[in-house]
């Protein structure tokens, strides 16, 4: 009782009056959960949801067709971005290779003729002779009419150029390849053309297969979708979609090749509604311009105007009847109705395409009837020369990095690059044919890979890039990307920082013996590949046979900076380590950056900046599209008797050393290579200098495991290959000495100059400003009894290296049999 009433009183406490007045009254039973809205209020809520969602149905239906007329009305007038190689003049009594020069033609969709070409777009190739008939196309420098030439060939070398009416020609030049265009990241094949352009036939050919009703309907066809329904109930599945040029447009466009119903009524939807807001003439401009018509290998045939080059080597404009009729009825199944795979199929489609378009009145039943009877008249599928954008993927880049963005416009904008099309084809052919040689003969070494780059070292234009072995569109491309270990191929950088410091010439002698050094805390000694030692050899002579030994005393003796600084200003900017082994080649370059430093060493000390565009053109003649800014300027980053004396003692690596297998592609041709080869063959470099290219090429696992690899074995081969294929291109004496060389006959023997060439001198090159000893002439006592010794009076001294020669050790460098054991060599 006593915790009842306090427990009272509390209570009281705490609630005071208010308590007692809520005790005297009842509380109102709960109410049920379903009795809280009333039907009216369910209603108008229903109502509400209803119309918001039918207000953002609306909205987004609205927003979306807004969203298609922007795509449409900008995707009408956008222009690809045409990438051109740079176009083939032929000159009289200037060498070139007929069937090189008719693979070109054919990758442009020329077509053979057996008789003289009577039409834009064909040629013919016969003993003697190449007649060319060729397209208008956009130059370098201006538009290039259509324009007839006879070329009278002398073997490979042309001797004549005629014009059409017979006179002699100083020159003519070949419309240029078209390596690709950019749109977007797939492989495509487009030429856009105004609507204007096309040939009427052509026009009424795609209505009749394709949509007969186009200019009566307003995007839909109502009776060609209710005959599409009706096959599809009866099929159990869309089989048929009867839709318009319309709502074609819109699928390929905006929402893809789905096959739904879901589809289909977004796609009437849109199509509906774009017919109301644009011109029936820009949406057929559109679906001529961007209907799918086949494929070649990994790039896709888009636009009526592409497939006609593709298919029969025609400007759309000079399609006739048949080829219309072929093209139109393609376009419901290209890979069905494949000319050359499906020759009979393709001629029953196009007979229909026929019967529609006689049936609609578009051509009379005589007319047809020829056209149907005509043969297919499709031409070999050319064989692109940038298959897979390595040149694409290069040119986007360098057109950002001087300051443009490339990509479509009103007007068709053409890039014009110094890609030289045959040299890029033997390129790609080389390295090919190359790797899978290798991966046959060890399948352990797979998948190898590969990059190309050929460069000329006056301009610094890069005239082939391959930066993968089977391209790079979107992906690494290794000519520009890769970093690898250059191995042997970096010692001529070395000897640059040698003969440039004034100390050393070719003819200097070297130990090649036991030597070692600490360095990073451990013992480094290096051998040569084959593991013999030679004694005192030239560095002549372990530049040509790439001896190790040799280069790794050199670099002990010059000391890490000065090789950086030599490499740094030829053009290596990739980071170089710090130590002694940098004289082999243990840093990581990318073949681009090889390849410039070589140019800079051809051409005598003057680095060019790599680049592959030239100019930039309007396609409607209207002069630069952009801005392009100019590449940079030529600068003269070192001195030019040392860059001819290392290009002097490269010939030897041809001659008898590490790439003598290009002796007998090049013939008697004087010109420079190198061949380098990391631990463990994991990369495999080969370089080639001319006097008017640079030719580098890398081998290797893109993982860099060990794949054996021996670069003149394996890398040397690609050089070997793409001389024979673009010989013409690639070939060219080493420049001459410059004023500030002495070329002077040596005498090995006794280590001086002598005054006049003997049975017993050699040719040797020092620097002007370091001449070499000169020998005393010899005294009538001397040449009656045969003494020798020419007593060298001594005019600039020459460092020999004498701390390291080794007592009694042979002065030459041995002749070895020609055995296998120099292929070990690096």
């Amino acid at each position: 009782m006593v915790r009842r009433t306090r427990s009272t009183k509390t209570r009281r406490g705490r609630g005071g009056g208010s308590s007692r007045k809520a005790a005297g009254r009842r509380r109102p039973a709960p109410r049920r959960r379903g009795d809280r809205i009333t039907p009216r209020a369910r209603l108008v809520a229903v109502a509400a949801v209803l119309v918001a969602a039918c207000l953002w149905v609306t909205l987004a239906a609205v927003a979306a067709g807004r969203r298609a007329v922007a795509e449409l009305r900008e995707g009408a007038a956008a222009a690809p971005v045409d990438v051109l190689a740079a176009p083939v003049v032929l000159r009289p009594w200037q060498a070139a290779d007929p069937d090189a020069l008719a693979r070109l033609l054919r990758a442009s969709a020329y077509r053979t003729v057996s008789t003289t070409p009577r039409r834009p777009g064909e040629f013919r190739l016969v003993p003697g002779l190449l007649e060319v008939y060729r397209r208008a196309a956009d130059g370098p420098s201006g538009p290039l009419p259509a324009a007839f030439v006879r070329a009278r060939l002398d073997g490979r070398r042309v001797v004549r150029l005629e014009g059409a009416d017979g006179r002699s020609l100083a020159a003519f030049t070949l419309e240029p390849l078209r390596l690709g265009a950019f749109r977007g990241r797939r492989l495509e094949e487009r030429r856009h053309r105004a609507l204007s352009e096309f040939p009427p036939r052509l026009v009424e050919a795609v209505l009749a297969a394709e949509d007969a009703r186009f200019f009566e309907h307003r995007g839909l066809d109502l009776r060609a979708i209710g005959r599409a329904a009706w096959a599809d109930l009866r099929g159990g599945a869309l089989l048929q979609g009867g839709s318009t040029i319309t709502q074609q447009v819109i699928k390929n466009r905006l929402l893809g090749p789905e096959r739904s119903w879901l589809r289909k009524a977004r796609e009437a939807f849109l199509a509906a509604w774009v017919e109301r807001r644009l011109d029936k003439k820009a949406l057929l401009e559109i679906y001529l311009n961007e209907v799918y018509l086949g494929q070649r290998g990994p790039v896709s045939i888009v636009g009526i105007p592409a497939a006609a080059r593709h298919w029969f080597g025609r400007d759309v404009r000079d399609l006739d009847l048949a080829q219309s009729a072929l093209l139109a009825g393609m376009i419901a199944s290209p890979g069905r109705f494949d000319p050359r795979r499906a020759p009979e199929r393709a001629r029953a489609r196009r007979a229909w395409v026929l019967e529609r378009m006689v049936e609609l009145g578009f051509v009379d039943p005589v007319e047809a009837q020829a056209a149907s009877a005509a043969p297919l008249g499709v031409i070999e599928p050319p064989e692109p020369v940038d298959p897979a954008g390595d040149v694409l993927d290069a040119v986007a880049r360098e057109l950002e990095r001087r300051g443009v963005r490339p990509g479509p416009s009103r007007v068709a904008q053409h890039v014009h690059t110094a890609i030289d099309p045959l040299v890029q084809a033997a390129a790609r052919r080389a390295l090919r044919t190359t790797l899978a040689e290798l991966e046959r003969e060890r399948p352990s070494r797979r998948p190898l890979e590969g990059a190309l780059v050929v460069m000329r070292p006056a301009t610094g234009e890069v005239i082939a890039l391959i930066g993968g072995r089977d391209g790079t569109r979107g992906g690494f491309h290794r000519a520009l990307d890769a970093r690898r270990q250059p191995g042997s191929s970096f010692k001529p950088i070395v000897a640059l920082a040698a003969f440039s410091s004034g100390r050393w010439a070719p003819a200097s002698l070297i130990a090649d013996t036991p030597f070692e050094i600490r360095a990073g805390g451990r013992l480094w000694r290096p051998s040569n590949p084959d593991g013999a030692f030679r004694g005192e050899v030239t560095l002549r002579e372990a530049l040509a046979h790439s001896l190790n030994v040799p280069f790794a005393r050199l670099g002990h003796d010059l000391g890490v900076p000065v090789i950086v600084r030599a490499a740094r200003a030829a053009g290596i900017d990739s980071p170089l380590p710090d130590g002694p082994s940098i004289a082999l080649g243990t840093g990581e370059v990318r073949p681009i950056e090889l390849a410039r430093a070589y140019a800079t060493i051809a051409a005598l000390g003057v680095r060019h900046e790599p680049h592959v565009v030239r100019v930039v053109r309007s396609g409607d003649d209207a002069g630069p599209a952009w801005a392009l800014g100019a590449p940079a300027a030529a600068t003269r980053t070192l001195p030019s008797a040392a860059c001819y004396q290392v290009l002097d003692a490269l010939r030897g690596a041809v001659e008898e050393g590490t790439a003598r297998r290009l002796a007998e592609v090049v013939g008697d041709v004087p010109v420079a290579a190198k061949t380098g080869t990391s631990q463990r063959g994991r990369d495999a470099w080969a370089v080639l200098v001319t006097g008017s290219a640079v030719a580098v090429v890398w081998i290797g696992r893109d993982d860099a495991a060990p794949a054996s690899l021996v670069a003149p074995r394996h890398a040397v081969p690609v050089l070997a290959r793409l001389v024979a294929g673009a010989r013409e291109a690639l070939l060219a004496p080493l420049p001459p000495a410059p004023e500030d060389v002495l070329v002077v006959p040596w005498d090995p023997e006794h280590r001086c100059a002598a005054r006049r060439p003997r049975r017993d001198t050699v040719r040797e090159v020092f620097a002007a400003a370091h001449p070499p000893p000169e020998c005393r002439p010899r005294s009538l006592w001397d040449r009656l009894f045969g003494r020798r010794e020419p007593n060298a009076r001594p005019v600039a001294r020459v460092e020999t290296g004498e701390a390291d020669r080794r007592p009694g050790a042979p002065r030459h460098f041995p002749r070895r049999r020609q055995t296998g054991r120099e292929d070990r060599a690096r």
